[in-house]
């Protein structure tokens, strides 16, 4: 049993990911920061140390780690691409894991649990739900796990959803049986955070004259990297004032290291990668244009950046993606993986910076009356409270 688990809360909070800080992890920091105006003061249950796990413990927040065991500290796919003989590794040592945070919440004895992802719902949420502690989740992806997600539903008391095509992955019977635990609670943007930030493009090279695109996030497959840098390609040779930043890392898996690796023209001038920013607000300021390619995406947290920034977005038509942005009015929409239609909006606004500066100030007007993040991290504790009450 770890000793290092504080028990100051009734609310447990669990966070799968914590070698990095991307847009889930950013989320819980701000559901985190809203914690105390909701009346709670929560712990957070980290599988293993990282970025994440270290920025809690700076922040002052109380943290409880208890290790994934080898089989299971693996991400990016791997365990999915398991033969029959490793998944029934898998299989034991989920079973032990899961008898381990038994004890756990015994010990902590929390009025509810919050799982901030899948995997902290089938590990973490099996063993609340086999002590009759209530779970809920705020589901942010549209990215299908097969047999996983007819496991969700049955698991949580409630399950906010970010956007309405994540509710597409569960199964079509449990979408009407549990119809009342589910309810839409899009991500929120701190506004005011982002305005009157100085940008930074002097510090970073480019100059007034040139057209910056920027990509936010995990340099993965799923982000779509591959996409914009091939339609890049043509858009850099019309037009070679054209520049993208690549802000992001990629996880240290052999998958997403391949991928990174594999990406079309990634060594070109036009293109600089930044690696793991925390002054998202001042590369916002200094980008003209957002894109966002992803061929599964829940919302993105960066699509709301980007606007109360005041910056157009260009993003695939998929997910939470075509729910932000309104075609034409805030930013321009493509069909999934289609790069000339990607590279088509590109053109179309380096060509145009009038239409730029229109969409951007439409986009920073919709963040600003429907993406108040307060309100929406609010409204996800007063379903966690509910479901605690409830218990």
């Amino acid at each position: 049993m770890p000793d290092n688990c504080q028990l100051s809360s009734p609310i447990l909070l669990v966070e799968s990911y914590p070698q990095v800080i991307a847009g889930q992890q950013r989320t819980m920091m701000s559901l985190l920061s809203h914690a105390a105006a909701a009346g709670v003061s929560p712990t957070v249950l980290l599988p293993g140390g990282g970025l994440f796990t270290d920025r809690l413990a700076a922040d002052g927040w109380d943290t409880c780690v208890v290790p994934y065991p080898e089989s299971l500290g693996r991400y990016g796919g791997a365990i999915y691409r398991d033969g029959i003989g490793k998944r029934a590794a898998v299989v034991r040592d989920v079973g032990r894991y899961v008898m381990s945070l038994r004890r756990e919440l015994k010990r902590i004895r929390p009025a509810a649990v919050f799982c901030n992802d899948m995997r902290g719902l089938l590990t973490v949420g099996v063993a609340a739900k086999s002590l009759g502690i209530p779970n809920i989740t705020w589901d942010k992806l549209d990215k299908p796990h097969g047999i996983l997600d007819w496991f969700q539903l049955p698991l949580v008391k409630r399950n906010p959803i970010i956007s309405g095509p994540v509710a597409g992955k569960y199964p079509a019977w449990q979408r009407r049986w549990y119809k009342d635990r589910i309810s839409i609670v899009p991500d929120g943007v701190d506004f005011e955070k982002y305005q009157g930030v100085e940008p930074i493009r002097e510090s970073l090279g480019l100059a007034e004259q040139e057209v910056v695109f920027g990509i936010v996030g995990t340099v993965t497959q799923r982000k779509g990297h591959d996409l914009l840098f091939a339609a890049l390609d043509d858009v850099a040779n019309q037009h070679p004032n054209t520049k993208l930043l690549v802000i992001g890392s990629w996880t240290d898996t052999a998958e997403d290291r391949t991928f990174y690796e594999t990406l079309p023209e990634r060594d070109r001038s036009s293109i600089q990668f930044l690696g793991r920013r925390d002054d998202i607000a001042a590369l916002m300021q200094s980008i003209d244009v957002l894109v966002i390619p992803s061929r599964f995406e829940g919302l993105g947290l960066v699509i709301l950046e980007a606007m109360a920034c005041g910056k157009p977005v260009i993003g695939s038509r998929v997910g939470g993606i075509a729910e932000t942005v309104v075609d034409g009015v805030t930013g321009l929409l493509f069909e999934n993986e289609d790069i000339a239609g990607l590279r088509d909006a590109m053109l179309r606004l380096v060509d145009d910076p009038a239409l730029r500066r229109q969409m951007g100030a439409a986009g920073r007007e919709r963040a600003r009356i429907h993406y108040n993040r307060s309100e929406k991290m609010m409204q996800i504790w007063e379903l966690v409270g509910e479901v605690s009450r409830k218990k």
